[in-house]
């Protein structure tokens, strides 16, 4: 595989999860939103780091290279590391702590903040 198809490979599940992600919450499933809104962010950004040549192993890997790299480098907004850090957070609470639950419309402002975000890392990824 070529660099460009893993990179579309990893948008393409970005994008995917995004739908699913609005799919839960119109359903009432709030915690799977908030799941699948991270991954979406989390598959978008791993989209370009593949495009910067980077690896990594671990979520907290990718976490830390967010931070350290784009919004330390301002590559890209406080704004964004600030969300992924709460996705980052939230999706961990929603899949392993029982009896958390999230407001509706709290959901539906950080999924918006999520396909902002995945908008991003395509820009990122395609140099722009």
């Amino acid at each position: 595989m070529t660099q460009r198809e893993i990179i579309t490979y990893w948008l393409e599940k970005a994008a995917q999860d995004l739908v699913s992600a609005r799919e839960n919450l119109s359903a009432g499933r709030l915690q799977n939103s908030v799941r699948d809104a991270y991954f979406a962010c989390f598959h978008s950004f791993s989209a370009v780091l593949i495009r910067a040549g980077k690896t990594f192993r671990k979520h907290s890997e990718v976490r830390s290279i967010l931070h350290r790299d784009y919004v330390r480098g301002k590559k890209l907004a406080v704004e964004w590391g600030k969300h992924y850090d709460w996705l980052f957070d939230n999706r961990q609470k929603a899949d392993y702590r029982p009896l958390v639950n999230f407001d509706l419309e709290q959901v539906k402002d950080i999924l918006e903040k999520s396909e902002g975000f995945v908008l991003e890392m395509r820009s990122l990824t395609s140099g722009e």
